[in-house]
C-alpha cells in the first residue's frame, strides 16, 4: 500500500487516499521472486524520483515538480527478508541487534532458538 503524505494529516490515512500496489497471485508467497511483481512499481518510483511530475499546488495557484520517495516500509520478518535480502533466520536475524540477539543453536536439533530473547527489552526485575 502507498500512502501520500503531502495531504493534510486528517486525510492521509483515510482509505480512499491509500493505494493498494501489489497483490501476488497463488497459494504461496513469491519469496525471493517478489522482484518480478515489484518491478513496474520500482521503475515508476525511480522515474518519479529522478524526473518528478508536474503538479498543481492549489494553495499557491502554481505548478511545481513533485518528486516521490519511499520513506519507510512496515513488514514482518518474513516480508523484510523478501524485500531487503537480509537473512532473518540466522544468528543475526534482527538487523538492529545483530550478533547481540541472544539467539542460541539448540544442541540436539541444530536449530536456532530465540527463546527468551525478548526479555532483554524489559526492566531487569520485570
Amino acid at each position: 500500500m502507498l500512502t501520500p503524505y503531502n495531504l493534510p494529516q486528517d486525510m492521509c490515512m483515510k482509505s480512499h487516499f491509500i493505494f493498494l500496489t501489489l497483490i501476488c497471485p497463488g497459494p504461496k508467497d513469491p519469496g525471493k521472486k517478489i522482484d518480478i511483481y515489484l518491478q513496474p512499481l520500482i521503475e515508476e518510483m525511480e522515474e518519479l524520483w529522478a524526473i518528478g511530475t508536474p503538479t498543481y499546488d492549489v494553495s499557491t495557484d502554481q505548478m511545481f515538480v513533485m518528486k516521490v520517495a519511499i520513506i519507510w516500509t512496515i513488514s514482518d520478518f518474513h516480508a523484510y527478508d523478501m524485500l531487503s535480502g537480509w537473512s532473518t533466520h540466522d544468528l543475526m536475524g534482527c538487523p538492529i541487534c545483530m550478533e547481540k540477539s541472544g539467539a542460541n543453536w539448540l544442541t540436539f536439533s541444530g536449530k536456532l532458538s530465540y527463546f527468551d530473547c525478548h526479555r532483554k527489552f524489559l526492566p531487569p526485575k520485570h
